[in-house]
């Protein structure tokens, strides 16, 4: 018996089907690049790092922050990164680097930053507003 022209047809669609699925299968073309599940974490205090919820900084990402004017050493107010501020994103913390306690979404960092000539920035960072400010009598 001589098979009809819709059998045919239909074994050559299926086969089609199938080298298709074995070249993505097999072939770099076809292969998924996995993405973390999340922002990488690095020691906080490292340059490239959040220093509020340690998240590590991708290309383009900058910290939020408010300098006040000065000369040598200047008063910065540290927010956060895209990750933590305004709003954090789901499993990240928010902690002060020195008292170690939670920080809120409103709060901030005190840090000092180090202008020198022909030398890079550095921040050094004082604490949160409960660790730092002193306590209303």
């Amino acid at each position: 018996m001589i098979p009809g022209p819709f059998y045919i047809l239909f074994l050559v669609f299926v086969g089609t089907a199938l080298l298709v699925f074995a070249y993505g299968l097999f072939t770099t073309a076809g292969a998924k690049k996995l993405e973390p599940l999340g922002p990488e974490r690095g020691k906080r205090g490292e340059s490239g790092v959040c220093p509020v919820c340690g998240r590590v900084l991708k290309n383009g990402e900058q910290i939020k922050s408010a300098v006040f004017p000065g000369e040598g050493e200047r008063l910065v107010h540290i927010f956060g990164c895209p990750h933590c501020h305004p709003y954090p994103e789901k499993g990240i913390e928010r902690l002060c680097p020195v008292c170690k306690k939670p920080v809120s979404a409103e709060s901030y960092l005190i840090a000092r930053l180090f202008e020198r000539p022909h030398k890079k920035r550095h921040v050094h960072i004082l604490g949160c507003l409960s660790c730092r400010l002193p306590k209303r009598k």
